[in-house]
């Protein structure tokens, strides 16, 4: 028996959210959306996700905030980062912080599935 793997998506644009999700519930996920830091939070301390797709900038802070939470000591979830800032500095911090995968907005749904089977969620 094969379980659906649960992705969080941290993003403050709902239309991002919404297009996402919708497109991982088509690939068999089951989506999850926050849209604060404070909210990724919460969804992390209620339940386990295989991935979580973390924008870079959000209302009350930065996604770089929010992976030291996902990134504990033997925690299985893969990180994509996701921003509409795309530049070398931004892909290498979030490689030294932690991210399993970096996509720049917009991005495709080829983007997306290509994140997902290099991080083999």
């Amino acid at each position: 028996m094969t379980t659906t793997k649960r992705v969080l998506i941290v993003d403050d644009e709902a239309d991002i959210c919404l297009l996402l999700s919708g497109l991982l519930r088509r690939l068999g996920y089951h989506p999850t959306c926050a849209h604060f830091l404070e909210e990724g939070r919460r969804c992390l301390r209620s339940q386990e996700f295989d991935a979580v797709f973390l924008d870079l900038n959000l209302p009350d802070g930065l996604g770089f905030d929010l992976l030291p939470s996902i990134k504990t000591v033997g925690s299985p979830t893969k990180v994509i980062m996701i921003s509409a800032f795309d530049g070398v500095a931004e892909r290498k911090r979030a490689a030294e912080q932690g991210a399993d995968y970096f996509i720049g907005k917009p991005f495709t749904r080829k983007s997306v599935e290509q994140a997902l089977q290099t991080i083999q969620v």
